[in-house]
């Protein structure tokens, strides 16, 4: 079979997914294809719409032969949002393919040959549907020019397309007050006459409504980010959201004058009700306020975060590190289970809140540093830890990150990483010098994306091991 021109369409079987984008996979004599929207084992007419030497990009045109992993998605944005892109597979097809991957990348990434008997079985989210704690909306106008909070439309294979923001009225991963809260907001805005902001013009003030929800309590935070001045009723937005849905339990406005897409929680102005939201999690008690790093899917986090305070348990450790520890959900959850714990984290306010978390859960053998990990370190002169734990950001440790720790040399090291590629990369580091991985336990906290934890516990070779 030869390429076809494009606009024509070739049919195709789906093969593999792949990660982390989420795309199909298929062949066209042996050129590889990635379509967005199929599932494995598909049959599907498939539009060739961008081509590059090895591979190409394709539109799904329709499914000639649906997969027997394919599944009706519930969420009637999915074709169009691009916050999901596994809805439309069968929920044990989504595990095989994430593991897999993970696998992957700890051989071609870290070239790590690691043993079966060494990886657990994933741990599958204990909910599926409305797991999500945290979403992040932006603002844009429908065709009428009215505004609209919504969802970034997935990007298109072809490298074209608007990126235009989709109204998404319910998003069966977060919550089911979503479609009143947004229709409140767009009510008050239309009514102060605000407009999106245009990163390109420059013009408009509303950026991004993000809006949390306490899975413990039902209760929500809501917070509009503008650029410029706050509008000057601004603080009567929270009585008519109060008003409309009751579980509204705190407002907020941030202003962001940046440059780029992104949320800037650094100026941040309360405008009613509570100042913080609570979340349960592994038996534990949390504050959350706009700014907290949480896990968004509380639920799946306590089965990890259990898991690690069980392998503490089982050690019996004295002191221990805890290294990007964030508001500090790990380093509370295993101060039940030793000595003492120090938490070091460079956002102050992630400190500040540890603090606070630790004392309202009447734990009081945990230290909390605020500061970049690399310096404190080294400043400070820790002693020799029992057991150094690691939640990194996405980019993983760094390298001089990964220098301290083997500085330290603890007997023992955990890792909680939400990026198996770099996780493959940092873990060819560590063994190089040597820590071992000798377990990896992967936790599906994303249902439908294709994101995944992955807890890994890592021992020191024996000094004069060869």
């Amino acid at each position: 079979m030869s390429l076809e021109p494009e606009m024509e369409h070739s049919v195709v079987t789906v093969t593999d997914i792949a990660m982390p984008g989420g795309a199909g996979v298929a062949k066209i004599d042996n050129y590889v294809v990635f379509i967005p929207g199929t599932v494995p084992g598909d049959r599907a007419a498939v539009r060739i719409v961008r081509r590059e030497k090895r591979f190409g990009y394709g539109e799904l045109v329709a499914i000639e032969e649906a997969s027997p992993y394919r599944v009706d998605p519930p969420c009637p944005h999915f074709d169009r949002c691009g916050g999901c892109t596994m809805q439309s597979m069968d929920y044990a097809k989504q595990l095989e393919i994430k593991v897999s991957y993970l696998r992957q990348c700890l051989k071609r990434i870290g070239k790590l040959n690691i043993p079966d008997s060494a990886f657990d079985p994933i741990t599958a989210s204990s909910e599926i549907f409305w797991y999500r704690s945290k979403i992040e909306l932006s603002f844009g106008s429908d065709r009428s020019g009215r505004v609209i909070a919504g969802m970034r439309e997935a990007a298109s294979p072809a490298g074209r397309g608007s990126r235009e923001v989709i109204p998404v009225p319910e998003c069966a991963i977060f919550s089911r007050a979503l479609g009143t809260v947004t229709g409140v907001v767009e009510e008050h805005v239309h009514a102060e006459g605000l407009f999106p902001y245009d990163e390109q013009k420059r013009t408009g003030s509303l950026r991004h409504l993000i809006l949390r929800e306490s899975k413990a309590t039902g209760r929500l935070m809501v917070i509009v980010e503008t650029k410029g001045p706050a509008p000057s009723s601004t603080g009567e937005l929270y009585f008519s959201l109060k008003r409309r849905v009751p579980e509204v339990a705190s407002l907020y406005r941030a202003v962001n004058d940046r440059a780029g897409p992104y949320i800037d929680y650094s100026r941040m102005r309360h405008e009613g009700g509570d100042r913080y939201i609570d979340e349960s999690l592994a038996g534990l008690k949390f504050r959350v306020y706009p700014a907290s790093f949480f896990q968004p899917n509380p639920a799946g986090a306590s089965l990890l975060y259990e898991k690690i305070g069980a392998i503490a348990s089982g050690e019996r450790y004295g002191n221990v590190l805890g290294l990007y520890c964030g508001m500090a959900p790990i380093e509370l959850v295993l101060a039940r289970n030793v000595r003492h714990v120090t938490g070091i984290d460079a956002a102050r306010e992630n400190i500040e809140n540890a603090r606070e978390n630790a004392l309202i859960n009447g734990i009081d053998n945990c230290t909390f540093i605020a500061g970049r990990v690399e310096d404190i370190v080294l400043d400070r002169g820790f002693k020799k830890p029992d057991l150094v734990v690691v939640d990194p950001p996405r980019s993983g440790i760094s390298p001089k990150g990964t220098d301290i720790i083997t500085k330290l040399r603890p007997p023992s090291l955990i890792y909680v990483s939400c990026n198996p590629a770099t996780l493959a990369r940092d873990l060819s580091r560590l063994a190089s010098r040597g820590y071992t991985p000798e377990r990896i336990a992967p936790f599906d906290l994303f249902p439908h994306t294709s994101h995944l934890e992955t807890l890994v516990m890592l021992k020191a070779a024996k000094r004069g091991r060869s």
